[in-house]
């Protein structure tokens, strides 16, 4: 009878969460990455409540912008999107609720997705960012944003990836295409080989839901960072081994390729009345003391040269413990990159008083 009793509970159980998933996934009929022929490459997180009818992770915004209204567009990735916290937390909405209170009617539209990189920022700009007619157009750029998009994209279904999105074409055709074709080859013969109740048992939604939990309790946080010969962390994403290293030399094809896309972005932003501003956002271990290794010094060089406003986050940071600005033990692998809801907070007072400061917004009516 006990037996019968734990079937039922489990039979139950199985049927309720298939029952939920299926109601779930009516909720949008969009897929999770949206692929067109358009130049753009992903589209938003639908599963995200937070997804405006406009496609941004903020609320719907009057186009054309209405006169006397003044406009900001951030343009990013998961960092920018805000990853873990509500959309009001994340700080282009703190910026324009800062902004409102001191200027009136600003609109400050967080367009970040993600996963993106500098070329589906460049390309989300012209297909759609630009009909916000905004009058800045804030980019948040994270040492992350050279590496290879195929590891973090390879198991969406349907994604096209031209070469202009990849900034190394020689490291992608020596390094990465080769291990996707290996691991594509194991989970063949893993397929392959998984017959049986094992197979089936797989399959249930109550398995799966049970695994990804004991995963999540269970798999070790590594503190250690992959590091070069001197003892020194230098890795800048999980998926691969690419170094912070490859941003320090301005021709490397990593820097070629992002200062490439940022030509693009700057020229078509200015063509379009606004002005572009790059965020630096640093990694965690860049906070410790006499870190060496920092590309920043290379960003605000270009930006020097390009007579572009560009702010760098770390000296700000760096007057704060790690644990107060970065997500690092509160996800489920420690997080160097993702920021605490005061990270986003002193992100948004950081960057408004650098606008201020580079004279980039509306005087305050008295």
């Amino acid at each position: 009878m006990c037996v019968f009793s734990v079937l039922a509970t489990l039979a139950c159980s199985e049927v309720a969460l298939r029952i939920y998933h299926a109601r779930a996934g009516h909720s949008k009929a969009v897929p999770l990455h949206i692929v067109t022929d358009e130049p753009y490459l992903y589209g938003l997180n639908p599963q995200h409540p937070d997804i405006s009818p406009q496609g941004t992770r903020d609320d719907a915004v009057v186009v054309p912008k209405p006169p006397g209204t003044f406009r900001i567009l951030v343009l990013g990735d998961s960092i920018a999107f805000g990853a873990t916290l509500p959309k009001n937390n994340t700080f282009p909405n703190r910026m324009e609720q800062q902004l409102r209170t001191e200027l009136g009617p600003v609109d400050v539209v967080n367009s970040a997705v993600m996963g993106y990189s500098p070329y589906n920022e460049l390309q989300y700009y012209l297909t759609r960012g630009k009909t916000f007619d905004a009058d800045i157009v804030v980019v948040a750029f994270c040492m992350n944003d050279v590496v290879n998009p195929r590891l973090h994209w390879g198991d969406a279904p349907g994604v096209k990836i031209p070469d202009e999105a990849i900034p190394n074409l020689d490291y992608d055709r020596s390094q990465i295409l080769p291990r996707i074709q290996q691991l594509e080859e194991e989970r063949r013969r893993s397929a392959n080989g998984d017959e049986g109740p094992g197979r089936l048992l797989r399959k249930s939604e109550l398995y799966q839901a049970f695994d990804k939990a004991k995963t999540y309790l269970f798999q070790k946080k590594s503190r250690h960072y992959p590091v070069n010969t001197s003892g020194i962390p230098t890795f800048i994403t999980t998926e691969d081994t690419l170094s912070i290293e490859v941003l320090l030399d301005r021709k490397t094809p990593e820097w070629r390729w992002l200062a490439s896309m940022y030509d693009r972005l700057a020229e078509a932003v200015q063509a379009n009345g606004a002005t572009l501003v790059i965020a630096i956002f640093p990694l965690a271990y860049q906070l410790d003391p006499n870190y060496p290794f920092l590309p920043q010094s290379q960003m605000l060089a270009y930006c020097k040269e390009k007579s572009l406003p560009c702010l760098d986050l770390l000296p700000s940071f760096r007057q704060h413990a790690k644990e107060d600005i970065f997500l690092l033990d509160q996800e489920k692998f420690y997080d160097i990159w993702h920021l605490t809801n005061y990270g986003h907070e002193l992100s948004a007072a950081e960057i408004v008083r650098f606008l201020r400061e580079q004279e980039l917004l509306p005087v305050k009516k008295e």
